[in-house]
């Protein structure tokens, strides 16, 4: 057993407990605050689970199954519980196709219901006079390649789960299985009495972050097979931070509400700010905070948490110098000033991580009006116009540029396509190796030309078939037909301008255009930044994390103030009446997203915390942030502060 699951049970664990021991089992919602352990808990249930199950789950071969966010968090669940033929890890797309898979019949009619609904979509569409021919001509080809993906899907004997849609070849993404396991669920009980004999407690992490369609779905299945399964959601609304997310989970009839509201993880100075912070939003304090030993006796740290107000006219980069090393005098903590891994530098949005790493031109093309599953994709690397040749690009290149030969010749021999048995033959191995090192080489000093585009290294890779080419990026390029765009139709609905419809969409294609014109020099910041190799992340890239020192950027000039404006908490513009409604009635507003990222930001900090805020009014900002209660007076520093330091 874990350390996790034999730590000190909280009032939280044992309120769990009698939910997984009742007759029948209690579904619940645990909302756990930043830094509380919500994890713990989580393996804690699992645990439960087994002990108090486990022996008549194994007759019936069903399993416990926990839904996470990420793979990463799968696999740190994964360790922490040792019963692997009792509990089912993983993330919803992988979670769903374990459980719609085998119904395979439903999900061919679910695939020709799709494809049929979109190809008679375009069929029926009616053009105006000042439609250009071009765009009939591409609604003729469109319609030609749904026909064709139409007798490809009723041809195929059976489906499989890939990260991108090929009906021709039976495959399903991820869009896909989202939509398809929420349409099963929600319109075949059959398929949900299956699920849940299969999985009698399913637990949901991260809820606040799960789509709201995922959601009732699962309180479908709740409501149906109540006396024989338990649904579990572990999250905080305050730590929302995607805007598909679902938030706040609605309480059903029966359903136990478990709050936790310790914090294991912030010093005390950092502590109150997040209070202060929450009380602005759901009200839940937190309590304990970062304790270390002291002579063999538990204390509190104290540790620091400050606000820097500093004028938007100046040089950014000197102004955070400056503070770092004020900061590192007046905590007596060098760590400040160290090299740039010792403090973690959180910014509003990508696009200012973007623009400062150098990988500008990718983010605009493939997150301004572009596609859902571009922007999502995007900030992982798993968006297919980046996987390829991004993210197998930079890695062979930062091999040769390290002079380590043996990495990238297992990066070749996985993705050159002459390293293939297929691809091996015409001409001798001296020969071919030659003109794959010389190859390699051109697309190093390529990537470093200020002239070279990636539509220039995408043409390289394919002339020199140095790295496979996606389909979809030949046909971007003009050079043959290929597969469509990953994001995927929905039977239940009508296509959303591209977002979510099958095939190519205008939006793909131009955002692949966009992205195709970018200097070739922006790989390698990128994939270093979603290698999480840079000082610079967002609160998405550090969900769940925790880190001694923290500095929050906070820029005016460079935030989108349709999503965020820190000026609506910190300073006289003030959430209205109707802001605070929304908020309560669990509608989202640019207050409230605010006031949540500012929440998560400042609760990644251990011991040290500094926000440089950036405005035009520095003196009424400070004067204003000291009236709202999140910082002290002492805790606000202003740029006279600074210079006499």
């Amino acid at each position: 057993m874990s350390r996790r699951a034999t730590s000190r049970d909280t009032d939280a664990d044992r309120e769990l407990l009698d939910c997984i021991t009742a007759t029948p089992p209690q579904s619940f919602m645990v909302t756990a605050g930043a830094g509380s352990g919500k994890t713990t808990s989580l393996i804690k249930a699992l645990e439960r689970v087994i002990e108090k199950h486990g022996e008549s789950m194994l007759m019936r071969r069903q399993r416990v199954a926990c839904i996470t966010y990420t793979e990463v968090a799968a696999n740190e669940i994964r360790e922490d519980v040792a019963a692997e033929n009792l509990v089912h890890v993983s993330t919803i797309h992988s979670f769903y196709w374990t459980i719609a898979s085998t119904f395979q019949a439903d999900i061919k009619v679910w695939v020709l219901k799709g494809l049929q609904e979109h190809l008679d979509g375009l069929v029926s569409k009616v053009f105006g006079p000042k439609v250009q021919q071009k765009t009939k001509d591409k609604n003729k080809k469109d319609q030609a390649r749904y026909k064709k993906y139409l007798e490809a899907a009723s041809r195929v004997p059976s489906f499989r789960y890939g990260v991108a849609s090929d009906y021709d070849d039976g495959v399903l993404g991820h869009e896909d299985i989202l939509k398809l396991c929420n349409y099963l669920l929600r319109h075949k009980p059959l398929f949900r009495r299956v699920v849940a004999l299969n999985f009698p407690f399913i637990f949901i992490d991260e809820s606040q972050d799960t789509f709201p369609e995922v959601v009732e779905s699962f309180k479908m299945l709740e409501a149906q097979m109540r006396d024989r399964f338990c649904l579990g959601f572990f999250g905080d609304p305050m730590q929302k931070i995607y805007l598909r997310g679902a938030g706040k989970i609605v309480l059903e009839d029966g359903w136990k509400a478990i709050t936790k509201p310790e914090n294991f993880r912030c010093a005390q100075s950092i502590l109150r700010v997040a209070n202060a912070i929450r009380k602005e939003g759901d009200g839940l304090q937190q309590v304990g905070g970062l304790h270390e030993l002291v002579d063999g006796v538990s204390q509190p740290v104290e540790g620091s948490a400050r606000i820097f107000v500093l004028p938007n006219t100046g040089d950014r980069q000197a102004a955070l110098s400056q503070l770092r090393a004020w900061s590192a005098a007046a905590n007596e903590d060098d760590g400040w000033v160290k090299p740039e891994d010792a403090v973690k530098i959180l910014v509003i949005v990508h696009r200012i991580a973007a623009k400062r790493l150098g990988w500008a031109g990718i983010y605009s093309a493939l997150n301004d009006q572009a596609p859902t599953s571009f922007k999502q994709g995007l900030l992982d690397g798993t968006c297919w116009p980046v996987r390829q040749p991004g993210l197998r690009c930079s890695p062979l290149v930062h091999a040769v540029d390290c002079g380590d030969e043996f990495a990238a010749m297992n990066i070749l021999r996985e993705h050159c396509p002459r390293l293939q048995p297929e691809g091996a033959a015409g001409g001798s191995v001296p020969t071919v190796l030659k003109e794959i090192r010389g190859a390699t080489i051109a697309l190093q000093g390529m990537i470093r030309d200020p002239a070279a585009t990636l539509t220039t290294v995408v043409a390289h890779l394919r002339d020199t078939q140095l790295l496979t080419i996606d389909p979809r990026m030949e046909r971007a390029l003009g050079l043959g037909a290929g597969v469509g765009d990953e994001a995927a139709f929905d039977p239940e609905a009508e296509a959303d301008g591209g977002e979510e419809g099958a095939g190519s969409s205008p939006t793909a294609d131009l955002s692949v255009a966009k992205l195709l014109q970018c200097p070739a020099a922006e790989l390698l910041p990128y994939a270093l930044y979603v290698a999480e190799g840079s000082p610079f992340a967002t609160q998405h890239g550090v969900k769940g994390a925790q880190f001694d020192r923290v500095l929050v950027v906070m820029d005016e000039e460079e935030s989108d103030y349709n999503l965020y404006d820190y000026e609506k908490v910190l300073s006289e513009k003030q959430a209205s009446a109707d802001d605070r409604k929304a908020f309560e009635t669990g509608n989202d507003n640019t207050w409230s997203r605010t006031l949540r990222l500012m929440y998560v930001c400042c609760t990644r900090a251990k011991r040290g915390l500094a926000l440089a805020f950036f405005v035009a009014n520095p003196e009424a900002t400070a004067a204003h942030i000291v009236a709202s209660g999140i910082f002290p007076k002492g805790s606000v520093v202003t740029q006279d502060i600074l210079d006499v330091a």
